[in-house]
């Protein structure tokens, strides 16, 4: 037996409104309805017999990515402690086909979903919002914020880790610091441009909107803008790149022009490769705790599908860190 919303709702003879606002905590609910609800959530419990095997599914952006991947395996981790069932899906950063994922799951024994969005706008935050809560299951998002949504959720503090970075790179004597970030309709592009922007302010250095490119998260957008940073801006002296993958399209469009990393110009990126370092590419980064973050949302997911009782939501902040490897500096004058 499935436990899900709309069971308790059968079983109680009350709304599944009313059975969600119980389990969020996110409307009134009588007294003598909470009681009832109560009783039909122990008793469905009961004849489950705690039998069921829990299915999670975990819908990702970008499986070709590290960072992904690792947060995957957090989760992974954490669900063969619990005896749960992992089914991961890669929408390619396609919101039509992480709708089309949501759907096909309404078929499936689905307890509940972890999911990053690709898209975080308002408008497409709405669209998620009533595609999730139409699934009836537990959700945590993972990395990418819903405007306005009450969905728990596994974050980073992306404006701090920018911050930190360009700082770092500001320390090494930079001023003219370009930016590749991720698609501005995402909250940690827009807060990765957040701290890059208020780490220059503060150190009195002028913001050039010319040194601000944005990127799609993708190898080819670090390619051709890192090319086009060469080309147009001979001032800039570093790059932040936002993201991992955009990082190797940087590496390759800098090799290509014959610029040594940290001598001729200087690089940091968001998000560990750590197999670089097994090939002589010392790249600086602001990292983060990866795998973590998927363990915890299994965690959160976990108490809300195996509990079935009221519980706020949880919004988990995690700090990134600075690994410094030597790109951050630069040899030549500057």
């Amino acid at each position: 037996m499935n436990l899900k919303t709309k069971d308790i709702a059968n079983k109680s003879g009350v709304s599944i409104a009313t059975v969600s606002r119980y389990l969020n905590n996110s409307g009134y609910v009588k007294e003598e309805t909470r009681k009832i609800i109560k009783d039909a959530i122990k008793e469905l419990k009961g004849n489950d017999n705690n039998s069921h095997i829990k299915n999670i599914a975990v819908l990702l952006p970008d499986l070709s990515n590290l960072f992904f991947i690792d947060v995957l395996k957090g989760i992974n981790e954490e669900a063969i402690k619990n005896g749960y069932n992992v089914f991961s899906f890669d929408s390619n950063e396609d919101i039509n086909k992480e709708f089309q994922i949501l759907d096909s799951l309404l078929n499936l024994n689905i307890d509940g979903i972890i999911i990053t969005p690709s898209s975080g706008d308002l408008k497409n935050s709405n669209k998620y919002a009533n595609k999730l809560k139409s699934l009836n299951v537990p959700v945590v998002l993972v990395d990418r914020d819903l405007i306005y949504s009450d969905f728990d959720g596994v974050f980073i503090d992306d404006k701090k880790g920018a911050f930190d970075g360009v700082c770092m790179l500001i320390n090494n004597n930079h001023k003219d610091i370009a930016i590749i970030t991720g698609p501005l309709q995402t909250k940690p592009s827009i807060e990765r441009l957040n701290g890059y922007k208020e780490a220059l302010s503060i150190n009195d250095i002028d913001i050039k909107e010319e040194y601000i490119y944005e990127g799609d998260f993708q190898v080819e957008s670090g390619y051709r803008i890192t090319n086009d940073i060469i080309k147009n801006n001979k001032d800039v002296t570093a790059i932040f790149v936002s993201n991992n993958m955009m990082l190797l399209g940087a590496i390759n469009a800098l090799n290509e022009n014959n610029l040594d990393i940290g001598k001729d110009i200087s690089l940091l990126g968001f998000d560990d490769l750590e197999f670089l370092n097994y090939v002589g590419i010392n790249i600086s980064v602001v990292a983060r705790p990866t795998s973590e973050m998927g363990k915890i949302s299994l965690e959160i997911l976990k108490k809300k599908v195996s509990e079935f009782e009221p519980c706020s939501t949880q919004n988990v902040v995690l700090k990134p860190y600075l690994i410094a490897r030597g790109s951050e500096k630069i040899t030549k004058n500057i």
